[in-house]
């Protein structure tokens, strides 16, 4: 199995760039097999993105494999080529 990760932060004009990262999302594609293939793991739980954003932020990720997940046994190197970007938006207003 291979374990990826992802977390996400928002800015506004003016805020500090050291501003920590939300709580990394993990999620474990166990049916890797043959090299060269390309692998589609599960949706993931909903990341909440750190820094309070507000409309007009710039929202960053960050993807990683989380070799310290004990669902990644995986011995060799994996890649992450892309990704699905699923956004819940609750406002009348929101585009």
């Amino acid at each position: 199995g291979v374990a990826w990760a992802m977390e996400g932060v928002a800015f506004s004009d003016g805020d500090p760039i050291d501003t920590a990262w939300g709580t990394a999302v993990v999620v474990t594609d166990l049916a890797q097999s043959t090299a060269g293939d390309v692998y589609v793991s599960s949706e993931s739980a909903a990341v909440t993105i750190a820094g309070t954003p507000a409309a007009g932020d710039i929202c960053f990720f960050r993807f990683f494999r989380d070799v310290s997940d004990a669902a990644d046994t995986h011995a060799e190197d994996a890649r992450l080529i892309g990704i699905k970007l699923f956004i819940t938006i609750d406002a009348a207003t929101d585009a």
